[in-house]
């Protein structure tokens, strides 16, 4: 077998989110979702094997607990056989847990790295489903530019797969508003967000908003893409703030830049927001505008870091 393999994969971005599992264990969602796979954020990860008593984790140069990397490579092991402990070492060009999907990326990038390792058939289906298991949102990131993960009913049948692999010129502004890790992680933040009353309405209505999205895509209507996202994404954050127990993303600085972002659309700019779980905003709009934009956000928002995003590869070895 290979001695080692290193892969590398990008963060996406949900346009259509996925907010809720149907089942728990196997990252099941209650939704289908679509994405950008973005080129600005992503994830290294070498993988070899050795002769140690337990899977051993390095993140940015730093022996980091294994826990979680180490339930995740058992789960190779129980579907390809066993083999011997792992050394995982990763390099996370991502703000870890603050909403800008690093463990997407990050096990993405180790699915891929295993498959290799294993000498597996390189099948995106099987990979999207593994990384599922490790983050669902992974499954995307095995993709460039638009990924559709199809929520299925089962663990064969819950997978991405591209939905449209050109870049449309769509660019993603991020307000990097915190890197500190979340207090609410999304695994408890989905099962709070299921409570809510209207979790049901969001849910028939994100099945509508993604069909929408999907012809958006196609049709390269930016705007119609940029209203859709928005729409899904404060709606997925009302629920949050329904919960049984309520809670929210939302930092101060976050509502400012929605705010900002929807009086720039008031003026005439194509500008729109999404979040994900965590404070920062990604803001949507086109290359033709986004230079504008981001001289504006900058006089409004100096003590703000913005970086400046656009369509990213999928899944690759390096």
């Amino acid at each position: 077998m290979t001695k080692q393999v290193t892969a590398r994969a990008h963060t996406n971005i949900a346009l259509i989110k996925y907010w809720g599992k149907a089942n728990v264990a196997l990252n099941i969602p209650t939704t289908s979702s679509l994405s950008l796979t973005l080129d600005k954020f992503y994830t290294t990860t070498r993988v070899q094997f050795t002769d140690q008593a337990q899977d051993e984790l390095i993140l940015n140069s730093v022996s980091t607990d294994s826990t979680r990397v180490s339930g995740f490579l058992d789960l190779f092991r129980e579907k390809y056989g066993d083999f011997p402990k792992i050394l995982v070492t990763s390099e996370n060009h991502v703000p870890t847990a603050a909403g800008l999907a690093s463990s997407a990326s990050s096990f993405s990038a180790l699915t891929g790295a295993m498959f290799g390792l294993l000498e597996l058939k390189p099948d995106e289906k099987e990979m999207s489903i593994m990384a599922r298991k490790g983050s669902g949102s992974a499954s995307r990131s095995i993709f460039g530019n638009f990924a559709v993960w199809n929520k299925g009913w089962d663990d064969q049948s819950s997978f991405a797969a591209c939905f449209y692999d050109e870049d449309i010129q769509l660019t993603m502004i991020v307000a990097e508003l915190s890197s500190e890790r979340k207090k609410m992680s999304s695994t408890k933040g989905m099962q709070l967000a299921q409570t809510a009353p209207t979790y049901a309405d969001w849910v028939n209505k994100s099945a509508v908003q993604l069909e929408e999205m999907k012809n958006g895509i196609i049709k390269r209507d930016i705007e119609k893409i940029g209203r859709i996202a928005q729409d899904n994404a404060l709606g997925m954050h009302e629920q949050n703030r329904l919960a049984r127990e309520p809670f929210d993303y939302f930092t101060r600085q976050t509502f400012e830049i929605i705010e900002f972002t929807k009086q720039c659309y008031k003026e005439g700019f194509l500008a729109f927001v999404t979040i994900d779980a965590g404070p920062n905003v990604k803001i949507i709009t086109d290359r033709a505008t986004e230079r504008q934009l981001l001289e504006k956000l900058h006089q409004n928002f100096p003590q703000i870091r913005f970086e400046v995003a656009h369509a990213g590869e999928g899944l690759k070895y390096v």
